[in-house]
């Protein structure tokens, strides 16, 4: 990869995610700030901004699938 490139994420759709797995949890990883502006969530889902994903991850659950989303 070249440097300053960055990867390409995938994209899954919530119906997909289901049928692939039931162990699975949704992380939040919008900024506080995005989150106020619109505080719609997937139910269920960990609240976790982006630039502390790395910090967080010790914390998030080991033995399900981890699926983020932003905006």
């Amino acid at each position: 990869m070249a440097i300053g490139k960055k990867p390409r994420v995938p994209r899954i759709a919530l119906g997909e995610v289901r049928q692939r797995t039931k162990e699975f949890v949704f992380v939040d990883a919008r900024s506080a700030t995005a989150l106020a502006r619109n505080p719609v969530q997937v139910p269920g889902a960990i609240h976790v901004p982006m630039k502390k994903l790395k910090e967080a991850s010790k914390q998030l659950p080991r033995h399900r699938v981890l699926v983020t989303y932003c905006t």
